[in-house]
């Protein structure tokens, strides 16, 4: 049992790191969006 919980302790902590991931590479994106609006 002890096993799963490592398991499900790993896949957590891996998805907080992939929101993270995307979360900044949404930031970067919206910042390269209004970058373009004052250039238009």
């Amino acid at each position: 049992m002890e096993n799963l919980l490592d398991i499900v302790e790993q896949f957590l902590s891996q998805s907080d790191g992939k929101l993270e991931e995307l979360a900044q590479k949404n930031h970067l994106l919206r910042l390269q969006e209004e970058e373009e609006k004052k250039n238009a």
